[in-house]
C-alpha cells in the first residue's frame, strides 16, 4: 500500500497489521542484509519469506509472481529467506506490490508462509566467497554414489516410536533425525557426555568401511 494512499484512507485492522508486518520485513532486509528498499515504484521487489532458505522453491514462487504480469527474472540467493523479482514494466511490479503482500502461499512442507514485498532499486546480492576450512578438515565431493544416497535415505524411518533411540523432531521449514548425538540448535553443537543411543543406521557401516579402504 503507497504512503499517496494511505494519507486518503484510514486502515482497517487488517491492513494495519500487514504495514506493521511489510515494515519491519524492511527494517530486517536493510539491518542484516543491507538490502535498500524505496518508496516509489519500480521494476523490482524484494519477496520476504519468499526464499529458498524459508523453504519456498522456484517452481512455488515464480507462479505465484507472474499472476501479475510478465517476470524477466526471479533471483533466489541460497539460504536466504527472500527473494529478487523484476518485472517487465513498473506496473506489473506494482501490482504485484498491492496483490501479493500478505499473501500466503505453502512452503515444501506444506505449512505456512507470508510473503511480504517492498521496491528495490537493483536486484541483486553478494556472492558468499570460500572460506578456508578448519586445520585437518578435507572435502571429498561426490564421496556419497546415488546408490549408497537411496540406501541410506531408504533405512530412514520416519514412522517408528524412536523416543528411545534417535531424537527426532519437526522444525519450521523441514524434518531432522539425529544420529550419534543430538544437535542442539540452540548453541549450534552436541552434548558430547549425552549419545543417542540408538547408533547409526545398518548401511552406515558398509559405506565407512569402503570409505577406510579407498
Amino acid at each position: 500500500m503507497d504512503s499517496n494512499h494511505q494519507s486518503n484512507y484510514k486502515l482497517n485492522k487488517t491492513e494495519k497489521k500487514l504495514l506493521r508486518k511489510q515494515i519491519k520485513a524492511r527494517h530486517t532486509l536493510l539491518r542484516h542484509e543491507g538490502i535498500e528498499t524505496v518508496s516509489y515504484a519500480t521494476q523490482s521487489l524484494v519477496v520476504a519469506n519468499g526464499g529458498l532458505g524459508n523453504g519456498v522453491s522456484r517452481k512455488q514462487l515464480l507462479p505465484v509472481l507472474e499472476k501479475c504480469g510478465p517476470v524477466d527474472a526471479l533471483l533466489m540467493p541460497p539460504n536466504k529467506p527472500y527473494s529478487f523479482v523484476r518485472y517487465r514494466t513498473a506496473e506489473d511490479s506494482q501490482k504485484a506490490y498491492v496483490t501479493l503482500n500478505g499473501k500466503e502461499i505453502l512452503d515444501d512442507l506444506g505449512q505456512k508462509i507470508l510473503l511480504y514485498l517492498n521496491f528495490v532499486e537493483k536486484a541483486q546480492w553478494k556472492e558468499v566467497g570460500l572460506q578456508a576450512l578448519p586445520p585437518g578438515l578435507m572435502v571429498v565431493k561426490e564421496i556419497i554414489s546415488p546408490e549408497d544416497e537411496k540406501m541410506l535415505l531408504e533405512s530412514i524411518n520416519w514412522a517408528e516410536d524412536t523416543d528411545n533411540q534417535n531424537v527426532q523432531k519437526s522444525l519450521k521449514h523441514r524434518r531432522v533425525k539425529h544420529f550419534g548425538y543430538e544437535f542442539r540448535y540452540e548453541n549450534n553443537n552436541v552434548d558430547r557426555g549425552r549419545p543417542l543411543p540408538g547408533g547409526l543406521p545398518d548401511p552406515c557401516d558398509s559405506i565407512l568401511e569402503k570409505w577406510l579402504k579407498e
